[in-house]
């Protein structure tokens, strides 16, 4: 089992036995869905009561998960996410764990599917919401990752799912022009 196995075993057995639903996204996802790329860290989507991270962070030690900083709870007020670090013997790794906080996050997470990767069998984000979490972002690097999917996987999306969400997601935010950002992609 390769160092990243060994890591994503322990996050999902970790998850799992805590009952938490959970997507794997950002780089692992588009490497499944797009263009395989190096990616520093695991992004992982969980539906957590944020007065339950405590017991979230104690019950990571037990797999070999710790918070990158002590403000662990400042930062997740802040942003809703928990950066983690995975170090087990010689075998490390990072983790960031995003709770969700939408309507998107949570329909997501319901709408993943069991895929492997490696030996892994997880919870994947449909390559749909993938493609709408990134083009949120609209950095240059999530508009690459979006057209490596678009290519690679032409003829099987639901592209009226996403320009429903992207339609949902200008109307409460004007400023946003997420859906002629798609059309041009």
């Amino acid at each position: 089992m390769s160092p990243f196995e060994i890591q994503l075993k322990a996050l999902i057995k970790c998850l799992s036995e805590q009952k938490i639903k959970y997507i794997i996204l950002g780089g692992v996802a588009v490497s499944i869905y797009g263009e395989p790329r190096l990616t520093a860290d695991i992004d992982v989507n969980i539906i957590l009561n944020k007065k339950r991270i405590g017991e979230f962070l104690r019950y990571g030690k037990k797999y070999n998960f710790y918070p990158v900083s002590r403000d662990t709870a400042d930062i997740v007020k802040e942003t809703g996410v928990i950066p983690m670090n995975f170090i087990k013997g010689k075998i490390t790794g990072s983790f960031d764990i995003i709770i969700a906080e939408n309507m998107l996050e949570y329909t997501a997470i319901e709408r993943s599917k069991v895929k492997k990767i490696g030996s892994i069998k997880v919870r994947l984000v449909s390559p749909e919401d993938l493609i709408i979490h990134k083009i949120a972002s609209s950095r240059p690097r999530d508009i690459e990752d979006i057209n490596g999917i678009l290519i690679r996987q032409k003829g099987r999306l639901d592209i009226n799912y996403i320009r429903r969400w992207l339609k949902k997601i200008d109307k409460a935010n004007k400023k946003s022009k997420t859906l002629k950002l798609f059309k041009s992609l």
